[in-house]
C-alpha cells in the first residue's frame, strides 16, 4: 500500500505528534466561537508555515466542530508550487501520513477523476507539494474518520475546475477545502490594501483572481464559480499577515480564512 509520507513535517509544522496536537488545540481554543446559521460546506485557508498562518487557519477549522461527526469526505484543492503545472493532479497513494496518523485517500473517487482529460496521476515519490499536507493535521484534530480527495491545481481553466468540483460536491458529508495564500513578498501597506480588496471579492464570489493576488488563484476561481452557482453564503473569518508575527514589513505574506455555508 503506497503511503504519501509527510514532506514538510519538521519544517512548516512540528514533527512531534504531542507538540503538534497541543499547538493546534491551543489555536482552536483561542479562535473562539462564531456560530453559523447553517453548517459549513467549504473553507478557504492558508498553507504557509504554522508559526505564520496556523492561528489564521484555526479560526476557520473551529467552525467545523458542530459537524465534526457529519463530515466523512474532504476534497482539498492544493496549489502547484512546483512542476507539474498543467491541469489537475491527484497523487497515486492509498493514504497521506502526518505525525497524527494516516488519512485514507478515497481511491475510487480519485480513479473516477482520472477519467477526465484534465486530471493526471502524480507518483507519490514526486509529490513534495505542501499545500494539501499542511491542512491534514487540522482536519485530523477537528473531525472523526474521513477520507481524502486530494487535487493539486495547476494551470486549469475555471469552467473545467468548476465542473469537476460540481461532480464532487456531495451533501453534508462532503467538505471542500481551498488551500491558498493571498499576497506574497510585497511591502506591508501594499499587502494590507490588496488583501482587503481580495477579501471583498471573495465574499462577493468574484472568480477573476490572478497569480499576483493569490498563489492558489486557479483553485480559488474554480471554487468561487461553483459556490456562487450552488447559492452558498460567505463569511470572512480572519485576515492576517506575516508581519503581524515577525514585524518585518518589506517582504510580507498575506493570509485569509473564509467559510462558506
Amino acid at each position: 500500500m503506497l503511503i504519501r509520507s509527510p514532506a514538510v513535517a519538521g519544517t512548516l509544522y512540528d514533527a512531534d505528534s504531542q507538540r503538534l496536537l497541543a499547538q493546534i488545540e491551543s489555536w482552536l481554543a483561542d479562535a473562539g466561537s462564531q456560530p453559523l446559521p447553517r453548517p459549513a460546506k467549504a473553507l478557504i485557508v492558508p498553507h504557509s508555515g504554522y508559526p505564520f498562518s496556523g492561528a489564521t487557519a484555526a479560526g476557520a477549522y473551529r467552525l467545523l466542530e458542530p459537524i465534526y461527526d457529519t463530515i466523512k469526505r474532504v476534497v482539498i484543492l492544493g496549489t502547484c508550487h512546483r512542476d507539474p503545472t498543467q491541469g489537475l493532479w491527484t497523487p497515486r497513494c492509498a493514504a497521506f501520513r502526518t505525525p497524527l496518523g494516516d488519512v485514507a485517500v478515497d481511491q475510487p473517487a480519485c480513479r473516477a477523476l482520472l477519467e477526465h482529460p484534465e486530471v493526471n496521476e502524480l507518483a507519490v515519490q514526486q509529490d513534495m507539494e505542501h499545500s494539501i499536507e499542511v491542512q491534514l493535521p487540522f482536519l485530523q484534530t477537528v473531525l472523526e474518520d474521513f477520507s481524502l480527495i486530494p487535487l493539486l491545481v495547476g494551470d486549469c481553466r475555471t469552467p473545467v475546475l468548476a465542473e469537476i468540483l460540481s461532480s464532487l460536491w456531495g451533501g453534508p458529508e462532503t467538505l471542500l477545502v481551498i488551500s491558498t495564500g493571498l499576497s506574497r513578498n510585497r511591502p506591508y501597506r501594499e499587502v494590507i490594501a490588496q488583501d482587503q480588496h481580495s477579501a471583498r471579492r471573495i465574499r462577493a464570489f468574484d472568480s477573476g483572481f490572478v497569480s499576483q493576488e493569490a498563489c492558489g488563484f486557479n483553485a480559488l476561481n474554480g471554487f468561487l464559480q461553483v459556490a456562487k452557482a450552488q447559492g452558498l453564503a460567505s463569511r470572512q473569518v480572519a485576515l492576517t499577515t506575516s508581519a503581524d508575527l515577525n514585524g518585518q514589513k518589506e517582504q510580507v505574506r498575506g493570509f485569509g480564512a473564509f467559510v462558506f455555508y
